[in-house]
């Protein structure tokens, strides 16, 4: 491979921070304002022009996994509030709370039909249907009001190292090449972009069959005559199912999802999947966004001219920004593995716990997972985290618990951790836990009862099936 020798030259230094967060996705966003809000100078960099990530530009406008199988909500705090700060603009739609839990038939078929989101494991969840374009708006508000620097349209290309601590970050823009200094930068881009560049290690094996192996290029449909397309589909399953067959054998994707947003009657979702050789190689996302749109055309002009109710539709929306699932994984200060999956005990220094509900009879003995702050944390390098789905854990831990409200965890967990090692003086990996777990509860944040000793086995009645879709 050839190279080049780059001329030596001064960066400017932009300004100097507590804490410089890098990435504005679900993760940056939790880590961002909570260091913000617990009284640290925060720097926020953002590759687009928008904050969200994968919950706005990525059209995942879904928060899912908020409950665990007995309906008590275990993903709160800043999730909470982003759904929360929705609801005035009736921008939020999710299962009634008295539902939340509910194994009656009637209730899970109401749910399911609406949308397999709402039901696992044979019950009806707490998951939310957002809207990304008022999400936009108030992401920028929480983010204003907690006092965050933001600079959107800005690449954060590279650490600024000193031995083996990080000091800040580089980033590009129209602007030019420019610096900001940090105490303690978070990595929240998603796929741990730092990580390679601050001498961190990270895995990237993912078995082709997982979920997390494929892109996706999501796109919206306008002008659907919803109830005649729903009608046809509910009364002539067997015609959709060949039409479906007959899309995909044409080039196109199957079937669509309904958006339930108020005033999205006429709108449908179109979620996909592209297997690829890496989710952080420039010619393989390029090759996807090429596929994904001649695939788009191929499945609109299929539906427009073949399913009932889509004569007038027309395409609204195409993601822009790709869908991401997984890429590189911090091997970190402890890494979550399979085995954790099979222990309910606590770790003494766990900042989450999430609903474990896609595994069939192993989530129901296994109903939270938990995360410990070390996963966290790199090995080798100081004043650096991970605020991300790049935290440390193999890849049958990430194929369930990387997902929109995760990665705010995350982040909510690591801002706090960030302002609290600051006002002591010391650095992350110093950061007192008990005060760390104490500011998180304070925050809504649900853990674990460590003085109870968990005995948990699932003896509630048996599953009608496994659960009969993996997520987005």
């Amino acid at each position: 491979m050839k190279t080049i020798n780059e001329a030596a030259r001064k960066t400017r230094v932009a300004r100097e921070a507590d804490v410089v967060v890098v990435g504005g996705g679900p993760g940056g966003i939790g880590a961002a304002v909570s260091a913000a809000r617990n009284g640290a100078d925060t720097v926020l960099i953002e590759r687009y022009g928008h904050l969200g990530g994968m919950g706005t530009g990525g059209l995942v406008t879904i928060i899912p996994q908020l409950t665990d199988i007995y309906g008590k909500q275990q993903i709160v705090g800043l999730t909470q509030e982003w759904i929360e700060r929705l609801k005035p603009r009736e921008a939020v739609v999710y299962p009634k709370k008295e539902h939340w839990g509910s194994m009656d038939k009637d209730i899970v078929k109401h749910y399911f039909d609406q949308i397999f989101f709402y039901v696992r494991l044979d019950r009806v969840i707490y998951a939310a249907i957002i809207d990304a374009e008022i999400s936009k708006v108030i992401l920028n508000d929480m983010v204003e009001e907690a006092g965050v620097k933001t600079y959107l349209h800005s690449w954060g290309t590279e650490p600024i190292m000193e031995g083996n601590k990080c000091k800040g970050v580089i980033f590009e823009s129209k602007s030019g090449r420019q610096a900001i200094l940090g105490k303690v930068v978070i990595d929240a881009t998603g796929d741990g972009d730092l990580l390679p560049y601050a001498g961190i290690e990270f895995e990237d094996n993912i078995p082709p069959n997982f979920r997390i192996a494929n892109l996706a290029l999501c796109f919206w449909v306008d002008g659907v005559d919803l109830e005649k397309a729903e009608n046809f589909r509910k009364n002539e399953p067997k015609k959709f199912m060949e039409l479906s067959h007959k899309c995909m054998e044409a080039g196109g994707l199957p079937g669509y999802l309904k958006s339930l947003l108020k005033n999205h009657e006429s709108i449908v979702w179109c979620h996909n999947r592209y297997p690829n050789k890496s989710q952080v190689d420039v010619e393989e996302l390029t090759r996807v966004e090429f596929e994904g749109r001649k695939k788009m055309i191929i499945t609109y002009d299929f539906f427009k001219k073949n399913l009932p109710g889509f004569e007038k539709s027309f395409i609204v929306l195409s993601c822009p920004q790709l869908g991401t699932r997984s890429s590189r994984r911090l091997i970190g200060e402890y890494k979550l593995t399979r085995k954790d999956l099979a222990d309910n005990t606590p770790f003494e220094d766990t900042i989450a716990q999430f609903p474990d509900l896609d595994r069939g009879q192993e989530s129901l003995d296994h109903s939270l997972m938990y995360i410990p702050y070390r996963s966290l944390l790199p090995k080798n390098v100081d004043n650096l985290l991970v605020a991300c789905r790049a935290f440390s854990s193999d890849e049958h831990v990430q194929e369930w618990f990387n997902l929109i409200p995760h990665c705010i965890a995350f982040g909510e967990a690591a801002g706090t951790a960030s302002a609290l090692a600051l006002q002591a003086g010391v650095s992350p990996k110093k950061v007192d836990i008990k005060a760390l777990q104490k500011q998180l509860a304070k925050q809504g944040v649900p853990l674990p009862d460590f003085k109870k000793k968990v005995d948990y086995k699932y003896t509630g009645p048996p599953l009608t099936s496994s659960s009969p879709f993996s997520l987005h």
